[in-house]
Parts: structure tokens; C-alpha cells; sequence
């Protein structure tokens, strides 16, 4: 089996790597010829068996793809969506489809095909200047609205504004900027924030059957300049209540957005009138380790999306609600509070120290510059902990907080 990655980055080359293992052979093409280094950082070309590059627009991108002999086309990032959607199409292969890409990849398009199914949405407005945004919200009522990009991904450029001064700075952040996937903002979303508790819902598709993968509950804190931080994500376990609720809202939503094959990354919010789609990527969540996800629950988003285009017998007779987590899990970003130079690993010693740490996902290069924590983009990576008592965690969690406070990533 032969299978051709649309942008490569994120999770792609564990992806790839895992599908290696199991027989299938992958190819790259890219949607454009330069990416930032947040992209390339995370692409390796030695796990592909041909790396085309940029091969031109959907037209010539599907004649090249073709001339490989592939049996299926799949999104590695989320700039990758679209045009994997269309060389499929174009090659008459398996996949979700070219009518709703644009849903699945505009967050105002997105929220309008979920609310005509019939489904809770967040309302909004598409805004192309920043006295725009400003009215919106004096029209809104005053309430809280979020500021963000119209397409592109993690917190980039996200910020909750509870005043119409806040919705126009955090518009002008916004229009004219090249956004984290390399796109320039020529628009902004203006959209009623949604206040609640805030859930992921990893799900693979085949054949249009849903399997949940992973429940993570998220939890976040803004900034003072209302950027939302992450702090960490907790696994939820099947058969929680609220987890369920989120889980049934979630198949509906994706089965909108015409997402028949593939991963679905979907954060909901579960508001004071239920659920609430926030948005959801068409392809794997990045910024995790699978193997530890894999070890504490038996497989991964990765692992099963890997099972689902290999062996879709295995896929179908993979029972979701049967899932378990062994351990209570969480994944906590971690937070570097002012910019500097690196220290030595000293630190990482530190963290692994701690009773309940798993695993450490860094980018910190001793000597080399380390930004503020100001979003996901520039968190200095992500440490696991698992133990049987969750206040084993909370206890490693907050000693993780007080290492921070004293600065222990730069000098």
C-alpha cells in the first residue's frame, strides 16, 4: 500500500513511521514551496519513500501524486487538508470529498454548516477591519467575543476581548498577518465566547463510523492580553457523563462537516446549555506523544488512524467505548515566564525527578534563545504524569509551577 502525505509536519512523521511498521508506504507533496520553521522542524524526509515538494497547484499536485501509484491521500498538518481532499477527488480515491473542505478548514464556514444541521454553534462575523470588529461587538450586546484567524491553527493569534477597545487591538494583530501556517489574514473571526469547560474529541472515520480514540478536558487561563494559555489536558475516561455528552454532540458534528475517512481533532466547549463545537481539525492533534497515550489506554489517535488505513477490518472491530485509561493521565504545558537563554538540562533532571513524570516533549537547546510563553507556539514543550491518585498529580503539578516561578529554563 502506497499512501501520499499532504504536508508532513506535526504528527506526520510518527504517523509515517507507524505505518511503515506495518507494511504501507508513504510519499510527500507540499501545498506551497516555503513553510516557517514551526513546519519544518518536525519534517523528515527520510521516512518517505519519494518527496515531490511543492508540485504546483491541485491540478499538477494530482498528476504527480497519480504518476506514483497511490492507493490514498491524506492530510499530514491542517495546511494540508484541502488540497489533500482535492487530489483524491481528482484521482477518484477514497476520502471526504471537495463540498464542505471549505467548512472543514474555515472556522465561520464551519460553525454555519453545524448550525444548519441543527446543532449549537457559536454565532459570529467575518470582519476585514478592525472599526468592524469594534461594532460587532457593541452590537453583540458587550459580551465576551474571541479574536482570531480564519483559518488557521493552535492559539495563533487568538484573544478573548471583553471590550470594544480589545476586539480592535486584537483585529489589527490579526488582519495583515501572516498566520501560523503561512497565510496572510486578510480577514478576522469575530465570535461570541463560549464559557465552559472545554473538551477534545480525537475520533478516526472509515466508511463514515466514528471511533473515539481519546477524551482530553482541557483546561486554559488568559493572559493580560487575553491570549489563552494552555496549562494541561486531563484524559477523560468513557462512560463519564459529561465526556459522553460531548462525545455524541462531536459525532454529529463531524458527520456535518462531511468528514467520512481520516482523524478529527474537535475541541468543544460544554456550556451551561450543553455542547458547543469550538472547531475541528481534519486531521491528527498535534503537540502529544502517542506511545504514552498507547501505553496507558492500549492505543492512540495516531495508532488507530494507522490501523484504519491498513487494516479496516481491525478499524471496524475496534470497540471505542470499551477504552480505559490505566492511570490518571495528564499532559501539562509547560510555562517559561520571560524570555532569555537557555540554561543547561539541568532542569529536565528536575522534572523527571518528580513521582508521577511519564515522558518530556522539549525544544529547548541549552545556550539557545527561549521566547516568553505568550501561546502554544512558544511553550517550552510538555511533560506527562501518571499515577493511580489524582492528587499525585496535582501535587508533581504544582511542584512543576513552583520550578517555573524560579526561572529554571533560561538564565
Amino acid at each position: 500500500m502506497r499512501i501520499a502525505v499532504v504536508d508532513g509536519f506535526s504528527m506526520s512523521p510518527v504517523l509515517v513511521q507507524e505505518l511503515a511498521q506495518r507494511g504501507a508506504e508513504c510519499v510527500h507533496v507540499c501545498t506551497r514551496p516555503n513553510f516557517s520553521e514551526f513546519h519544518t522542524r518536525s519534517f523528515d524526509p527520510t521516512v518517505y519513500a519519494a518527496d515531490l515538494g511543492y508540485a504546483g497547484d491541485a491540478p499538477a499536485a494530482a498528476e504527480a501524486v497519480r504518476a506514483l501509484g497511490v492507493d490514498a491521500v491524506i492530510p499530514g498538518a491542517e495546511s494540508g487538508v484541502i488540497l489533500a481532499d482535492k487530489i483524491a477527488e481528482a484521482l477518484g480515491l477514497v476520502g471526504n470529498g471537495i463540498t464542505r473542505s471549505h467548512a472543514r478548514r474555515d472556522k465561520v464556514a464551519m460553525a454555519k454548516v453545524v448550525h444548519d444541521t441543527g446543532l449549537a454553534a457559536p454565532s459570529g462575523r467575518l470582519v476585514s477591519s478592525a472599526g468592524e470588529a469594534a461594532e460587532w461587538f457593541a452590537a453583540n450586546g458587550s459580551r465576551p467575543v474571541v479574536v482570531k484567524p480564519l483559518a488557521s491553527a493552535g492559539t495563533d493569534g487568538v484573544r478573548v476581548c471583553r471590550t470594544a477597545e480589545q476586539a480592535r487591538h486584537a483585529c489589527e494583530n490579526v488582519l495583515g498577518h501572516v498566520d501560523l501556517l503561512g497565510a496572510t489574514n486578510h480577514r478576522a473571526l469575530v465570535q461570541d465566547y463560549l464559557d465552559g469547560d472545554e473538551y477534545i474529541v480525537n475520533t478516526v472515520t472509515l466508511g463514515g463510523v466514528h471511533k473515539v480514540v481519546e477524551v482530553w478536558r482541557c483546561t486554559k487561563y488568559q493572559d493580560q492580553a487575553g491570549s489563552p494559555i494552555y496549562d494541561h489536558h486531563q484524559a477523560v475516561p468513557r462512560g463519564d457523563a459529561v465526556g459522553e455528552a460531548v462525545v455524541a454532540y462531536t459525532k454529529q458534528a463531524i458527520t456535518a462537516l462531511g468528514i467520512e475517512h481520516g482523524a478529527g481533532h474537535s475541541e468543544v466547549m460544554m456550556t451551561s446549555t450543553g455542547p458547543v463545537l469550538v472547531e475541528t481539525g481534519a486531521r491528527l492533534m498535534g503537540t502529544v506523544l502517542p506511545w504514552v497515550h498507547a501505553k496507558y489506554s492500549g492505543s492512540s489517535h495516531v495508532h488507530l488512524y494507522a490501523t484504519a488505513l491498513t487494516d479496516p477490518d481491525a478499524f471496524l472491530a475496534f470497540d471505542d467505548e470499551a477504552v480505559r485509561w490505566s492511570h490518571v493521565l495528564r499532559q501539562v504545558y509547560l510555562f517559561n515566564n520571560r524570555a532569555g537563554v537557555a540554561e543547561p538540562d539541568d532542569w529536565q533532571e528536575s522534572l523527571r525527578s518528580l513521582d508521577t513524570f511519564v515522558a518530556l516533549s522539549t525544544n529547548i537547546t541549552p545556550g539557545a534563545p527561549v521566547p516568553q510563553t505568550v501561546d502554544l507556539v512558544s511553550i517550552p514543550g510538555h511533560v506527562y504524569l501518571a499515577a493511580d491518585s489524582l492528587k499525585d498529580i496535582e501535587r508533581d503539578h504544582a511542584e512543576i509551577r513552583a520550578m517555573e516561578s524560579a526561572g529554571i529554563y533560561v538564565g
